[in-house]
């Protein structure tokens, strides 16, 4: 079955390029295409994975239409990701929709699996992204509508949970309103129905608003969680609300500098299924997220119900050639005295959870050498760790097409728990031939000292090459080995174990 699905991947692939130098269209109008491909063959661990999505769309007129067809053959063994599935291929997400009118009066009606966003993920944040195995979309009716300054939707659907059910009941219901340029206000409900009709159901509400005047924009959102079940069993109905959450972001600009702050206060607001494997909102994490590997080595994931803390971030551009930043985040838990530390009797005051500072030059030499300095210091509670990362990136402008890039990462690391002093060092060096080529090797060398006098070094290192096939495919692929590590974006995390095989990746664009 896997050698068979690889073959007919491969040979989409080869339509596209086909289609490429032919230069004729081999898809109906308003037909597209695309399939991602992932395989593994874990040498070490005898283990293979693939993993492909392949999605079908069609826009005609008024009416659009798709699916994707999922095939796992194993699937990645982390029950966060395989969902109970060991084996798995179907048609998983599905949709038909219809839009009436354009402009500033229209009406969209969405039936099937569907994904949406309301403000910045505090309420309802239902999407897919790949690269950390997220995907909790839902599956019902959605109604988007727009009147002049008015935009409204209304939602019903389910999302799969961990074993792949979809059990509880999700209604929503979201109102924005623009007052012209300066002003806009918007309002969020949701209500869960868990599938047991002994459970209490949860709500959850917010409003938000942001505005843009003179050099500065602003955005604010304030909300409240309601549960009855929860208000009598851990506050004998003393609160009227069981989870409080604020954000607030202030943006200033001015000619090429540019300052940005952000608060969060999120006490019990985490908003889940009933069985809680499924995450309805991601609220802003207000963590950096980082291109470097050793700056994500030791991540901080967000937790909904027990955080608080700011972010603040500044940019300079002395010229269109040499521009710096500078970024200082500071999350802590909350005081004894909130929703959440009462309700799990905890009496421990508020601790730090992640406090990171990051610094950052760059500058361009005529277009032809450019230079990347940087140094993060970074303070993580769920690892025990203190790190200090050094980088520096060089990029050498051969000609118009040839480019040599060097990165080289050092981090040293305190574990406090253990006390064990460690470092980290990562070097990548990469050749690139715009628009078609990359040839790049990393090798990372870690030296411990778990016992005193007993120093331990390790080596991973791998080899990779991506390509493009004529305008529609991409290719990568890699061989040798890679230390475990973290995927963060926006504060969700996937792990990935320690890898030593093959891996190759393939996207595949047809329209």
């Amino acid at each position: 079955m896997k050698k068979k699905l690889l073959v007919i991947y491969l040979s989409l692939a080869t339509i596209g390029f086909a289609q490429s130098f032919g230069g004729k269209r081999l898809l109906p109008r308003g037909l597209r295409l695309s399939n991602q491909l992932e395989y593994t063959h874990d040498v070490k661990r005898k283990l293979e994975i693939m993993e492909n999505w392949l999605n079908l769309d069609y826009h005609s007129g008024i009416f659009s239409a798709g699916f994707r067809f999922d095939a796992f053959q194993p699937n990645d063994p982390d029950p966060s990701i395989s969902r109970g599935k060991e084996k798995f291929a179907g048609i998983d997400y599905k949709y038909i929709e219809a839009k009436l009118g354009r402009g500033k009066k229209s009406l969209k009606l969405t039936a099937g699996n569907f994904y949406t966003l309301f403000g910045r993920g505090m309420i309802l944040k239902s999407y897919e992204d790949r690269s950390i195995r997220v995907d909790n979309n839902l599956l019902g009716v959605k109604v988007e509508g727009r009147y002049n300054n008015l935009k409204f939707t209304a939602l019903s659907g389910s999302a799969e949970n961990s074993k792949a059910e979809r059990k509880d009941i999700l209604h929503t219901a979201d109102v924005e309103y623009r007052f012209g340029n300066p002003l806009t206000i918007g309002g969020t409900y949701a209500l869960n129905l868990p599938a047991n009709s002994n459970s209490a159901n949860t709500s959850i509400m917010s409003l938000r608003a942001s505005s843009h005047f003179s050099l500065f924009d602003v955005y604010t959102e304030y909300g409240l969680k309601q549960n009855k079940d929860v208000a009598n069993k851990y506050f004998n109905d003393s609160e009227s609300f069981t989870g409080k959450a604020f954000y607030g972001n202030v943006n200033f600009y001015l000619n090429g500098f540019s300052l940005s702050g952000e608060y969060k206060y999120y006490d019990n607001f985490a908003f889940t299924s009933s069985d809680g494997t499924v995450f309805y909102n991601t609220p802003p994490s207000l963590r950096k997220d980082y291109t470097f590997t050793l700056l994500n080595r030791h991540p901080s994931t967000l937790d909904a119900n027990n955080e608080q803390g700011f972010q603040l971030e500044a940019n300079y551009s002395l010229d269109e050639f040499t521009s710096f930043q500078i970024s200082y985040g500071l999350t802590k838990t909350l005081p004894s005295s909130s929703l959440y530390k009462r309700m799990v009797r905890s009496k421990v005051q508020p601790q730090t959870q992640l406090n990171e500072l990051y610094l950052q030059a760059e500058h361009e030499w005529e277009n032809k050498f450019y230079l990347l300095l940087a140094y993060g210091i970074n303070q993580e509670a769920t690892s025990s760790t203190k790190n200090f990362t050094p980088v520096m990136e060089g990029r050498y402008f051969i000609d118009e097409t040839n480019t040599l890039r060097l990165s080289i990462e050092h981090q040293q690391t305190h574990n406090t728990y253990t006390d064990e002093k460690y470092f980290s060092d990562v070097a990548l060096l990469e050749w690139q031939h715009a628009p078609k080529l990359s040839l790049s090797v990393l090798a990372e060398m870690r030296t411990s000292e778990p016992t005193p006098n007993h120093k331990v070094k390790k080596i991973w290192s791998f080899f990779q090459i991506a390509y493009k096939l004529g305008e529609t495919t991409d290719v990568s692929l890699l061989v040798g080995s890679r230390h475990a590590g973290h995927i963060c974006i926006g504060g969700v995390c996937r792990y990935e174990p320690e890898f030593n095989g093959v891996e190759l990746k393939m996207l595949t664009r047809l329209y």
